[in-house]
């Protein structure tokens, strides 16, 4: 994806959901190359991503189970690192938000964080989760969309 695909035409801030770390960093058939080239956007100044600490805390989970702690660290480290990434951040208002979500739509919890955070900064969410397209307030780009 050299250029901005059709999906994010107009797209300035993207929060990015865990799956698309996940799946670049555990090389994934299918969708590693796609995640490749968001972070390739977002570094070219196309497209500004946001990581959250939702994302950090899911990513860190397989390596520290694993026992590998060090793993965490660098994948941690990679994250922080990242060009054109903003580390966002979960509020007092991010928290009410994604309550006010789960009331809504019955998802899980961290998932509708990531949708707050989306919300709060007027961008979009890019996951693969089809079951956040649920979420009127936000707009959600799958992955899929975007192969």
């Amino acid at each position: 994806m050299t250029t901005v695909p059709k999906a994010l035409k107009g797209v300035r801030d993207a929060v990015f959901d865990t799956m698309v770390l996940i799946y670049l960093l555990e090389d994934h058939p299918t969708y590693a190359p796609v995640c490749e080239s968001l972070f390739g956007l977002a570094e070219a100044g196309s497209l500004s991503g946001v990581i959250t600490p939702i994302t950090l805390a899911e990513v860190i989970v397989k390596p520290l189970k694993a026992g590998q702690p060090e793993l965490a660290d660098r994948y941690q480290n990679a994250i922080r690192n990242l060009p054109n990434i903003t580390l966002g951040e979960l509020s007092w208002k991010t928290g009410i938000m994604a309550g006010a979500l789960r009331a809504k739509y019955g998802l899980a919890l961290p998932d509708l964080f990531q949708a707050a955070c989306a919300i709060e900064r007027g961008g979009v969410l890019i996951t693969n989760d089809k079951a956040l397209k649920r979420v009127e307030e936000i707009r959600v780009v799958l992955l899929n969309d975007l192969l």
